[in-house]
């Protein structure tokens, strides 16, 4: 009887590799390129589902809950960058800052992948009534991709309602310097 050789040759096994690192080469940029798109869109959602989430909650307490950036998921931050992560508290005194860790309804983590997102200027934070409304001027919270492209924006309105407006020919940032 013959015996066959059912293993494979160096050679075999080294153009296998080539062609693995070769196809592994070619889709990387576009991997690279899909997380990053995930992870803008993912942005958007978090943070209107977020704001939505606050505004239900203001309602169904009948008392106000801020929505404000902030890194460490205890204390809001001032400066209107919300791209380090935000929060979402009970704030039935109408308080910069949460009154105790039990206060938080919920935290969202940093964001991550270069993104920017910044608040209008002189509103760091979403306040909304017991009726829902968040009073005084429009708010909008814009996302910016590494480079300065302008994504689009997320938008409370008065009424409350965040809605989102996404750009397909992305501009510049308009807060990068």
């Amino acid at each position: 009887m013959k015996s066959t050789n059912a293993g494979l040759t160096l050679v075999e096994i080294l153009v296998v590799l080539v062609i693995l690192a070769i196809a592994v080469s070619l889709g990387a940029p576009t991997f690279s390129i899909l997380l990053q798109h995930s992870r803008e869109s993912n942005t958007y959602h978090l943070l209107t589902a977020s704001l939505a989430a606050a505004r239900l909650a203001a309602v169904e307490s009948g008392a106000p809950v801020t929505a404000c950036p902030s890194g460490d998921g205890i204390t809001c931050r001032n400066d209107g960058m919300w791209e380090s992560g935000w929060l979402v508290y009970a704030d039935p005194g109408r308080a910069d800052q949460p009154a105790d860790l039990s206060a938080v309804l919920q935290h969202i983590d940093a964001r991550g992948g270069g993104l920017q997102l910044r608040s209008t200027t002189g509103r760091p934070r979403v306040r909304f009534s017991p009726d829902g409304w968040s009073y005084g001027s429009n708010v909008t919270i814009r996302l910016c991709a590494p480079g300065g492209k302008f994504l689009g924006q997320v938008v409370v309105n008065n009424a409350g309602r965040p809605r989102t407006e996404r750009y397909t020919t992305p501009g510049l940032c308009p807060f990068q310097s």
